[in-house]
Parts: structure tokens; C-alpha cells; sequence
């Protein structure tokens, strides 16, 4: 077996175990197998292929430290999955074209935003739609997002149970 396809073996679904090792040659057709592949850059990828792309289960390891664990379609991150910047940065959730979309959650861990946690929709990377936003001080927004800002209806919810009704425009929101 491939080296690091062990490791990706632990965290597939059964039925990839049915699937053949990817031959050792590389200037072979990977398709409908599993196997791994080290590239020069220092970017490696584990997981399942057709027609020489990534496709189906899978995990990489980019060059900048970034991390990928979940379904790829074309080489692109597709269907659910988890990615783990190198700053501890992560968000788990809904891809399509290698874009984080559909419900999500995204968690920060350094930086201007250490400690937030936003649970709800993303649009084209973005938070777009309905969602939860946690500050680090435990103040919570629940509402409306648009273009990764808030934008719309919404409630802040106090650590001590009281709450505000406002209107947000582009992050600037006021009392109803």
C-alpha cells in the first residue's frame, strides 16, 4: 500500500476499502483506486481518484500548512469537509467548487477574531443567509448575514439573558 494511505484508511467510509491500490506508477491511469501522491512542492494528497484527479474521499496537506479532510470532485473541495488553516483557523462543513457553501460552521482561534465561532450559511466563501455569531465575550448574534458582514434583521443575546432587536447595514447594526 501507498505510504500515508494508511492514515487515510482510518477515516474513509467502508466502502472505499473495496477499491484497488492506484498503481506505483504514476504515468499509469489512477482511476477508481485509492493511493497517495507526495509533489515536489511538498503538497500531498491521499485518497481516492478517477481519471487522475482527485475525486470521492480524500485528505491533503498543503505546502503553507493548510490541511483538507473530505469529498473532492475534479481536484476541487465538493460535498462535505473540513479545512484546517495553519493558524488553527477552521471550518467545517458544506463545499461546492472549492468554495465553502451551504451550512457551515467556522471557528477562530488567533488573530483580530480569536475565540469568534460563526455557525450558519456561506455563499461563495462568504457568509451569506441566516447564522449564529459568538463573540469571545459570550455576546451572541443571531440573524442576517450578506457578503461576510452582517446585513439585515437580527438579535443580539446578552451573557445575562436580555437581548436587542436591530437592523444591520454592512456591520453598522442599531436598535429596532
Amino acid at each position: 500500500m501507498h505510504k500515508y494511505l494508511s492514515l487515510f484508511l482510518f477515516f474513509i467510509s467502508p466502502g472505499l476499502l473495496s477499491l484497488p491500490d492506484c498503481p506505483d506508477d504514476v504515468t499509469l491511469p489512477w482511476d477508481g483506486c485509492l493511493g497517495s501522491y507526495l509533489y515536489p512542492d511538498g503538497e500531498m494528497y491521499a485518497g481516492e481518484w478517477k481519471n487522475n484527479l482527485y475525486n470521492g474521499d480524500g485528505f491533503i496537506f498543503y505546502q503553507n500548512g493548510d490541511r483538507y479532510f473530505g469529498k473532492f470532485k475534479d481536484e476541487l473541495r465538493h460535498g462535505k469537509g473540513t479545512y484546517v488553516l495553519a493558524s488553527g483557523d477552521t471550518y467545517t462543513g458544506d463545499w461546492v467548487g472549492g468554495e465553502r457553501h451551504g451550512k457551515g460552521t467556522y471557528a477562530h482561534v488567533l488573530g483580530e477574531w480569536e475565540n469568534d465561532i460563526y455557525v450558519g450559511e456561506f455563499y461563495k466563501n462568504k457568509k451569506q443567509g441566516r447564522g449564529l455569531y459568538t463573540f469571545p465575550d459570550g455576546v451572541k448574534y443571531l440573524g442576517s448575514f450578506y457578503d461576510d458582514l452582517r446585513h439585515g434583521s437580527g438579535r443580539f443575546v446578552y451573557q445575562d439573558g436580555s437581548s436587542m432587536e436591530v437592523d444591520c447595514v454592512k456591520d453598522s447594526c442599531t436598535e429596532k
